[in-house]
């Protein structure tokens, strides 16, 4: 016979599911952590840069055949065309990011207001997801080395350009000037 004082054994709670999945780079639905909205931010960027440098290099050999006009028109219509791409791309990261915070995916449109931009993304950045499953989906799951390896070769990247600007920037002015002296000492 079983005691009626004892604790009830039921489960009380419904149990946590650690039900997790991997986000695909060209996935347009799910949800993303920071370090992978970093790391995709920058491989889309890095994608698109060939895409921008043969579209000025098909428009540089446009106007040495077909005039200034054309070449003008040409680099409107592809500045255009990118710059709908990039707005896309950044829309659809900032809408996976936001459903990771369990945040409605309208707010994604702020990345297209400018200062507004740099405010939200500071918080896509910065503000912490959900931990496990929300409205939007399954957590993603524990980044991989090499999204962990391309989310820190922006800012790598940032910091060495930044330190060659730094020593080659004063270092270019200090040779104009010395050569701008040298020309005025040869030519007057």
């Amino acid at each position: 016979m079983t005691n009626p004082y004892s604790m009830p054994q039921a489960q009380l709670t419904e149990p946590v599911s650690k039900e997790t999945y991997m986000p695909k780079f060209f996935a347009v639905n799910g949800r993303i952590g920071r370090v992978r909205y970093l790391a995709y931010s920058t491989g889309a960027v890095l994608l698109m840069m060939p895409l921008l440098i043969l579209m000025f290099g098909g428009i540089g050999a446009f106007a040495m055949t077909g005039g200034v006009e054309a070449a003008a028109s040409a680099s409107a219509f592809g500045m255009a065309a990118f710059c709908a791409l990039s707005f896309a791309v950044s829309i659809i990261l900032a809408r996976r990011r936001l459903h990771d915070m369990n945040k409605t995916g309208w707010l994604s449109v702020l990345v297209l207001i400018p200062l507004a931009n740099l405010f939200v993304l500071l918080w896509l950045l910065f503000g912490s997801g959900d931990a496990e499953s929300n409205d939007f989906g399954p957590a993603p799951a524990p980044n991989t080395t090499g999204v962990i390896i391309l989310a820190w070769s922006m800012p790598v990247l940032v910091v060495v350009i930044s330190i060659l600007a730094a020593i080659a920037i004063p270092a270019y002015a200090d040779y104009a000037a010395k050569a701008k002296a040298v020309q005025m000492e040869n030519g007057q």
